[in-house]
């Protein structure tokens, strides 16, 4: 018996077949290495599954401390098998991320189809909806591609919100509402936006009071835990420090304004120059710039680890078929599915719009891409059907064939970019070289009584921690704090870790070989203890020798091993 596949079947596989090589192929080292974040979630991940606790010792906790901040619980946890059973490494703190951004794609096929179930388009004599051109647009956009690669908690929180809409959708609302009590363990951003998108759902397709109720309840219970950290706890304080309503710089702003000398006192400068005035100011300015040609088809995010810098967050190829489907969706704003996709797109800023640099920061602006990519796979669709109408088939044709060699070129050349030039170009801000320069240490560590690590150039401690393999368990014993401590050992700043390992800077580079004279070894970092291009890995200073070191992308001496000249 023949399995017969569909081509609506066939088409989606291959998607997401397409999907899940841009998002898997050279996962471990495209971005070249694990910046600070994603080491904090792999070594989480770790601690959680080997020993029930998070690597500061907290049994199961609702909220997870790491040593800078505490940060939403969700995706160490679901990290933790991947991790547990695969060891740390670069590939298993990235692969449930990467999955869930293939999921995504699967998704929001899903999502698009049950919004516009009429909205099918024909190619020949095959038949298609317009969750596939959804499906493949998502599949192909550098925004998505690229914050799968990583361990962020963002293709997890689209995840859950795609889910919680579909499941909404088909009138399941126990698990539509469990899954977006879910989001608020994720990722900040949902504590504005999952309330906002649930009352675009309740009041576009209303249900009874008593269903909502009962529906609800489940969702309340599974979210009072998490209560107390939004208000009090150390959630609220993470949002106080990159809120607009706590941006010194605004204040400096109105008092600037208000002390020029040709400036009266009085009522009206109280009205208009005042610090609430400057908040609504920026967050306009956050808001307009959130849909910006700059920020979603030129430049993207500034932060180079957010995004490629020379390519928009979309695909400049996509941006007539963004606005071909803002024309017809306002043109059909009577329906309920059109309006729900539009509302989404304009709250989608505002969690982000309230913090400082939020207009283009694609990670707080991660939940505007779903309406963008349905608005836009809507636009394409109109345009074949209904603005290319009129003409011949064969024109159609040829419009086809042209618009899918030109996404290639531009889609190819981003790719290109992004595997063969930013995967270099990045390495600083990805933490290129601590992975190779703790392998060295964790190989011959064993043979001395003292370690020093330079803990300036990047904190380091959770990278020699992962890198080295440390178990997470012997990490909570040996931890006791990372407040920096003048003279913690003679001649050297820093903190303790376990009985021999000192984390800072020595006050000197010329005392190196009193601090390593005693069988100690020395991790250096070239610019905080060697100065400009003196290359210690092969020219160690008086009255030491190299054991090894790392050298940048470019060549250039990144770290050193370096240890006193009579030790073995």
């Amino acid at each position: 018996m023949k399995l017969k596949i569909s081509s609506a079947s066939l088409l989606l596989i291959t998607i997401l077949l397409v999907g899940s090589f841009f998002r898997l192929f050279h996962l471990a080292t495209l971005p070249i290495s694990l910046f600070g974040d994603e080491i904090d979630v792999g070594y989480h991940a770790w601690s959680l599954f080997s020993t029930g606790r998070d690597y500061m010792g907290h049994l199961f906790p609702i909220y997870i401390q790491s040593l800078a901040e505490s940060r939403a619980p969700l995706l160490m946890y679901f990290s933790a098998p991947f991790v547990g059973l695969l060891g740390p490494s670069a590939f298993s703190v990235r692969l449930f991320p990467a999955l869930m951004g293939i999921f995504n794609i699967y998704l929001l096929y899903l999502l698009t189809n049950l919004l516009f179930p009429q909205k099918s388009f024909q190619i020949k004599k095959y038949s298609f909806n317009l969750g596939h051109l959804a499906a493949l647009l998502l599949a192909l956009t550098p925004w998505h591609i690229h914050f799968s690669r990583a361990a962020f908690e963002v293709t997890l929180l689209t995840s859950l919100l795609l889910g919680g809409a579909i499941y909404y959708l088909k009138n399941r609302y126990v698990a539509s509402f469990l899954l977006f009590a879910l989001t608020f363990y994720t990722y900040s951003v949902a504590n504005i936006f999952t309330p906002l998108l649930c009352l675009g759902l309740v009041v576009i397709f209303p249900l009874s009071g008593k269903k909502f109720f009962h529906a609800s309840l489940p969702a309340a219970i599974l979210c009072l835990p998490l209560l107390y950290q939004l208000i009090f706890g150390q959630v609220a304080g993470r949002f106080k420090l990159i809120s607009l309503a706590n941006d010194p710089k605004i204040v400096e702003e109105v008092v600037l304004d208000r002390i020029q000398p040709w400036v009266t006192p009085g009522l009206r400068e109280t009205i208009f120059h005042n610090k609430y005035t400057v908040y609504l100011s920026r967050f306009g300015e956050n808001y307009l710039t959130s849909f910006s040609p700059q920020f979603l088809f030129l430049h993207g995010d500034p932060a180079f680890r957010h995004s490629v810098a020379r390519f928009g967050e979309l695909l400049w190829v996509s941006a007539p078929f963004l606005l071909i489907g803002l024309y017809f969706l306002l043109q059909e704003i009577k329906s309920r599915s059109g309006r729900f996709v539009l509302y989404w797109l304009l709250i989608s800023p505002l969690a982000s719009n309230l913090t400082v640099g939020g207009g283009d920061h694609a990670t707080r602006l991660f939940v505007m891409i779903t309406p963008l990519i349905i608005i836009s796979s809507y636009g394409l669709r109109e345009f074949f059907t209904v603005l290319l109408a009129p003409y011949r088939s064969l024109f159609k044709s040829m419009v086809g064939v042209f618009l899918a060699l030109l996404t290639t070129f531009v889609f190819s050349s981003y790719w290109l970019y992004y595997a063969n030039h930013y995967r270099f170009l990045s390495a600083n801000d990805w933490g290129y070289g601590y992975r190779e320069i703790f392998q060295q240490l964790d190989s011959i560590q064993n043979r001395f009584d003292l370690i020093f690590i330079n803990n300036t150039k990047q904190p380091s401690l959770l990278s020699y921690a992962f890198y080295t393999k440390l178990p997470p368990k012997n990490f909570q014993k040996m931890f006791t704090g990372d407040k920096t401590v003048d003279a913690v050992y003679p001649e050297f700043n820093g903190f303790k870790f376990g009985d021999k390992i000192y984390f800072g800077e020595a006050i000197s580079p010329f005392v190196i070989d009193h601090l390593t004279k005693n069988n100690g070894l020395y991790l250096s970092a070239q610019g905080r203890e060697a100065p400009g291009n003196w290359n210690w890995i092969k020219d160690a200073p008086g009255g030491t020798k190299s054991l090894g070191g790392v050298y940048d992308v470019f060549g250039q001496p990144l770290f050193h091993l370096i240890t006193h000249y009579q030790n073995k």
